[in-house]
């Protein structure tokens, strides 16, 4: 929790971009790595769209909630990610919430 608040504290300052590096630093130290700069956004949105295809609403609303502390924390990093690069890197927003979903 003391990172998440740090990655927090330094986006609120305004260091933006050190906060969205820090958080992908810390989720490559859990495992997570979120494929971005490599990936268009038209191919993230596709990838994301064939995934979800694969479900029914009904299988997705009754997916188990995670128990897993080191995914709930991952999910924290992810969300506080999909924010800061919507704003200083739209083009990898997409590629964020992909990681997201297939990590749901």
């Amino acid at each position: 929790n003391v990172m998440y608040f740090s990655t927090c504290a330094l986006a609120f300052s305004s260091r933006l971009p050190e906060s969205i590096e820090k958080g992908l630093d810390i989720l490559a130290n859990l495992g997570i790595h979120v494929r971005g700069h490599e990936s268009s956004m038209k191919v993230c949105v596709q990838e994301t769209k064939d995934l979800l295809s694969s479900y029914t609403d009904d299988e997705i609303l009754n997916t188990k909630p995670m128990t897993d502390p080191t995914m709930i924390i991952a999910m924290k990093f992810l969300g506080k990610l999909e924010l800061g690069m919507s704003q200083i890197m739209p083009e990898s927003g997409p590629c964020v919430t992909q990681r997201i979903i297939q990590l749901s």
